[in-house]
């Protein structure tokens, strides 16, 4: 079974959340809870089902532009897997759970950026 949701817009790169969690101490964990709400209304939203072990997850990342760079984009990806276990899709985020390599996909739409997540996998 293949699911697909999308999370619109651009989610806070590396640099970004180091930056907020060096302006106060509270201000990092204001950014990942405020991120991965916004991941979350995408998945009740995509009204995905519950998955069981291993699920492959794959990401293609859509920036307005190419002035970030990879690295930084693709670590939006603990926002988004936390989010999946939070919302009940996954049980868990660790290697039992999570199959292959999390595979990227990147290229550029300045009129529509956003993150498009699939999962494979069986359902639960």
């Amino acid at each position: 079974m293949i699911q697909r949701f999308e999370v619109p817009g651009k989610l806070p790169s590396l640099n970004e959340y180091t930056r907020s969690c060096r302006t106060n101490p509270y201000a990092g964990a204001k950014a990942k809870r405020e991120t991965q709400e916004r991941v979350l209304w995408a998945i009740k939203a995509a009204k995905l089902v519950p998955m069981k072990p291993p699920v492959l997850v794959s990401f293609e990342w859509v920036e307005p532009d190419m002035r970030r760079d990879k690295d930084n984009i693709s670590s939006a990806k603990k926002y988004i897997l936390d989010a999946l276990v939070v919302s009940g899709v996954i049980k868990n985020d660790n290697w039992r759970w999570i199959a292959g390599n999390l595979p990227d996909l990147y290229r550029v739409n300045k009129a529509d950026p956003r993150v498009i997540v699939t999962l494979e996998g069986e359902p639960r």
